[in-house]
């Protein structure tokens, strides 16, 4: 009384479960379902499994509440040793922020730990979902039979084992938990040393010895672990490739942490080039990426206006600073609009080279504008000066909150244009080199 396509196989020692296969065609519809020998042993009974799978949510509750409660009697220790007791609204709730990810990051962790442990093996993966544990019943026959045995035969082999999964959380996603627990121990060291009583504040030792014997000393490093640029077995000649720059902006950050550390004014100079150079590299790196990819995409572009602000943002908000406090940050994304907007705008005529000088000429032209005739500059930004303005307590004599970015970005306000200037001349620059290097000798 049966249809003959849901015919049983019985296995000799196992149970038999049945799983459905989309048919390629209505000529093989019939074989849709198959046998599938279902392995007792790595199968616990539901309820056992049920119950496996709750000890693991269980521990992640319990050990996400005892973070909880650890990280209460961390914040009132804090507020009992800070140097301020007027909080932001922005303040407590980034703090909650931190909490939460510290909790949900212990938990998950406690309970993936856990699970292997207690014996819940957790879920397949999804590429695995439709092959763990499966096995083709050849005592089916039929043309379909062999050919879905020959076409899973290398999955089965290569199938991993189950994650464990806590709250809908695959021990995949632990990654991000755990960056986003690191992210809150940092921001809270930062409030800890710099505005709690736990360390002690005085000047600034001023000591040109030191500051050169410490540049002396990472100088000596760097010489010692010198590699090729580009990756292993590639010969690199193009200049101003990634490693170059990289290499560069790291000495400067290192000239930067050192000169305000010892206060070295005697290199004030050298730090406003680099600070030019800096944002010499947001023009260079940026209309090149335009220029030769030619992605305008919102992603891509969101995706550098959080990698330049996202850890300031944070830092303001935990430490209740003013924005233009880390202004290079300012100005790297106002540039990168400028670059940005520069190639955008008839970004298909991007190839042609008298549209794209007329391009780089124009936004000079607003530069100039924008900074050199009188009273443009604050009549723009002036809707922005919630965000850009500057109290600095030192110097309460600038009345105008507008004038330290008006300072910090008009000094290298060209600087960007000529970066883009460079980078669309590179290629001919680097026909040159190579020409150069071409020549007999």
């Amino acid at each position: 009384g049966k249809a003959p396509w849901r015919r049983r196989t019985r296995a000799a020692t196992t149970p038999t479960v049945w799983s459905e296969l989309s048919p390629p065609s209505r000529r093989r519809s019939r074989a849709g379902y198959r046998p599938v020998a279902a392995d007792a042993a790595s199968s616990p009974p539901r309820d056992a499994s049920k119950g496996m799978a709750l000890l693991p949510h269980l521990a992640c509750v319990a050990a996400a509440s005892g973070a909880l409660a650890a990280y209460r009697f961390l914040l009132i220790w804090m507020g009992s040793i800070s140097e301020y007791t007027d909080y932001t609204a922005a303040q407590l709730g980034v703090a909650v922020a931190y909490g939460l990810a510290i909790a949900a990051w212990f938990g998950v962790e406690v309970g993936m730990f856990l699970s292997p442990r207690l014996g819940y093996g957790g879920v397949p993966s999804s590429e695995d979902a439709g092959l763990k544990g499966i096995k083709v019943a050849s005592e089916s026959g039929g043309e379909d039979a062999s050919v879905l045995t020959t076409e899973n035969e290398s999955s089965r082999d290569s199938i991993s084992p189950p994650e464990p999964v806590i709250f809908g959380i695959r021990s995949s996603g632990l990654a991000a938990l755990r960056a986003a627990a690191e992210f809150s121990a940092i921001m809270g060291y930062v409030y800890l040393c710099d505005r709690t009583t736990l360390f002690a504040k005085g000047p600034k030792t001023v000591s040109p010895t030191m500051f050169w014997g410490l540049c002396a000393a990472v100088l000596t490093v760097g010489l010692c672990t010198l590699r090729l640029a580009g990756k292993k077995g590639e010969v690199v000649t193009a200049p101003l490739q990634r490693d170059q720059t990289e290499e560069w902006k790291g000495w400067m950050q290192l000239q930067f942490i050192f000169y305000h550390y010892f206060a070295e004014g005697e290199i004030y100079n050298a730090i406003r080039l680099y600070i030019a150079a800096y944002v010499w590299m947001t023009g260079f790196g940026n209309f090149s990426y335009y220029y030769i990819r030619k992605d305008f995409t919102l992603p891509r572009f969101m995706q550098m206006m959080w990698r330049l602000n996202f850890f300031v943002a944070f830092v303001c908000v935990t430490m209740n600073n003013e924005y233009m406090l880390y202004y290079i940050a300012a100005m790297h994304t106002f540039f990168t609009w400028g670059v940005f907007f520069t190639c955008w705008i008839g970004h298909q005529y991007n190839d042609n080279n008298a549209v794209c000088l007329l391009k780089i000429a124009a936004a000079t032209g607003v530069t100039v504008l924008l900074y050199d005739v009188p009273g443009v500059f604050h009549a723009v930004f002036k809707p922005t000066a919630g965000l850009l303005g500057f109290h600095d307590p030192l110097h309460p004599e600038f009345t105008d909150s507008l004038h330290e970015w008006f300072f910090r970005s008009g000094l290298d306000h060209f600087v960007w244009i000529f970066g883009m200037l460079c980078a669309y001349s590179f290629p001919w620059y680097d026909r040159q080199l190579l020409a150069i290097e071409d020549m007999p000798s």
